[in-house]
């Protein structure tokens, strides 16, 4: 179940899509392959267990993979790049970057993936 009242699945996957356009801007290019797993997100609440078949691409950034996930804290949804090395992401233990909320203006979305990435540090003041 869905429980967010401010945005439907289907806008935050537009965010999530938009996500995934930047990353190809910047550095990324889309890597075909198939994975010996389901991606999968499940969200468990008080009241509810919710699942959500991922069907998102993997991208290839020199010897690093990013995919785009997804973190449902309670208030809203947040965005998050998976990262790691080709192993990794066959073995589905990609690391997390720091999540981000998807509700953030297109140049704080293009800031969040260049920190994702590496491309430029965190700031010290977050």
């Amino acid at each position: 179940m869905w429980q967010y009242e401010n945005v439907t699945r289907e806008e935050f996957e537009k965010v999530k899509d938009t996500v995934e356009k930047i990353i190809q801007s910047l550095c990324a290019e889309k890597y075909d392959i198939r994975l010996p797993y389901e991606d999968k997100t499940t969200t468990v609440t008080a009241d509810d267990t919710a699942q959500w078949t991922s069907h998102r691409s993997v991208y290839r950034c020199g010897d690093e993979f990013f995919r785009i996930g997804e973190v449902l804290y309670n208030n809203k949804p947040f965005i998050v790049i998976e990262f790691g090395t080709h192993d990794d992401l066959l073995k589905n233990t990609m690391e997390d970057a720091e999540p981000f909320p998807f509700d953030l203006a297109y140049t704080d979305l293009v800031n969040e993936v260049k920190w994702s990435l590496g491309i430029e540090p965190y700031p010290d003041d977050r």
